[in-house]
């Protein structure tokens, strides 16, 4: 009836305390509560690290509640909490505000500080449902909300979620069947030398060939892909068709391919690369991976590993949004990084904010001293490269120039241009 590892009860134990308080007709309110970053702490510093986090989140979670409620470890990094006699939206929002504190405060581990978040999905008893699983349902619903929502933040159940969870599981189960029956595609996006406006690569870009709504972009499914693991058949299969369709342009002309922070985490990147460079006859130096800050971000450490075995293959590495993130110089000083990406978010503003102009001419000069390429992404407007030739920014891309090109039509404008 409890849980081994932390003393608290366990999923019969919680259910037979719901059967108690649900038939006696009690008003309940349900918390449902999951670790952000929990899992970072078992992949780097092992689970003797992850078990003591577990261990003082309990203590934690039971200082907050009072005698007569309840604190329930279901498994993993999951936590139950029944409030009993309680349905006042005040009350629960001011346990809300202190158990988020609570978790967000650090826990020590051999001499360093480990820092977890949380957040919580609400349901009530009666109002939301009246049986056990019923509200774990509802409760879990809502956790998924406040996940959606940026985490460490809490929602209660609204009858409206159920329905987009239901409209998310049907997207999931059509995203699955498109990947079987080959209705994904890719578009690709052509960069410039500004010197003379020259092709020298292209940007693979995912497209969904939905059979009713048509050709959809990464924002209908990416990260629906990265939630449900699809993101890492889908990454190989971008992989592979990126490489295939760039054996065929000419020699001089390179292929750039997005990872995420999934494949990294679920994927042997070094053997994926290396598979597609070998079956499409694509030499190494001809394949560009693009990578977001948020990977870096996330782990670090194994991220590092990563990222040398994929340069020992000879493939080029840029870094994506650059001047978005968080630590952005010491990244281009450990890591090995070739390139790096303005991010369109200084390209759409630099006629209008001479700080995104300085922005953009600082990042120019320094992707220069330290022999990287430097890339302006999202170019909408003449006006835009004609400012971005004269700040001396060496390559280009965005739909001004070149919009993005299906296969067929990619390798007659690379062959038109030579």
């Amino acid at each position: 009836m409890h849980d081994a590892l932390t003393g608290l009860p366990n999923r019969n134990n919680l259910h037979s305390f719901l059967a108690g308080k649900l038939g006696a007709n009690r008003p309940l309110a349900m918390i449902s509560l999951d670790l952000d970053r929990f899992k970072p702490v078992n992949d780097t510093l092992g689970h003797a690290a992850g078990d003591l986090v577990l261990q003082e989140m309990s203590l934690r979670l039971l200082n907050c509640t009072r005698n007569e409620d309840l604190v329930a470890r279901l498994g993993g990094d999951e936590f139950i909490m029944v409030l009993d006699g309680i349905s006042s939206q005040e009350s629960i929002e001011a346990l809300c505000v202190r158990l988020i504190d609570q978790i967000k405060q650090p826990i020590v581990y051999e001499g360093q500080n480990i820092f977890v978040g949380g957040s919580i999905g609400i349901a009530l008893a009666p109002q939301d449902a009246t049986e056990a699983n019923e509200l774990l349902r509802c409760a879990d619903i809502a956790l998924y909300q406040a996940k959606e929502d940026g985490r460490a933040t809490w929602r209660f159940y609204a009858s409206e979620m159920n329905q987009r969870l239901l409209q998310r599981r049907q997207l999931e189960m059509d995203l699955r069947q498109a990947m079987a029956m080959g209705e994904m595609a890719l578009q690709y996006q052509p960069r410039y030398r500004t010197n003379g406006m020259h092709i020298i690569g292209a940007e693979a870009l995912v497209r969904w060939q939905h059979p009713l709504k048509g050709l959809l972009g990464p924002a209908h499914f990416i990260d629906l892909a990265e939630e449900t693991g699809l993101i890492v058949p889908l990454g190989r299969w971008v992989l592979n068709e990126a490489c295939n369709e760039a054996a065929r342009w000419p020699e001089h002309i390179c292929v750039s391919v997005n990872l995420s922070v999934v494949q990294f985490r679920q994927s042997d990147l070094r053997l994926d690369v290396q598979r597609a460079l070998t079956e499409a006859g694509l030499a190494a130096s001809r394949l560009e991976l693009e990578v977001a800050e948020s990977i870096l971000l996330d782990e670090s450490a194994g991220a590092l590993a990563t990222l040398n075995a994929l340069k020992e293959l000879g493939v080029r590495l840029t870094m994506d949004h650059f001047g978005t993130g968080y630590s952005s110089l010491n990244y281009l000083r450990s890591y090995p990084f070739d390139g790096l990406k303005i991010d369109r978010s200084f390209i759409g503003n630099a006629l209008s904010s001479a700080n995104d102009r300085l922005i953009i001419k600082a990042i120019v000069g320094l992707a220069e001293a330290l022999e990287l390429t430097v890339t302006a992404e999202g170019v909408e407007t003449g006006e835009q490269l004609e400012w971005l030739e004269e700040a001396d920014c060496a390559v280009v891309q965005g739909f001004h120039i070149c919009q993005p090109q299906f296969a067929q039509e990619m390798e007659r404008l690379v062959q038109e241009m030579g």
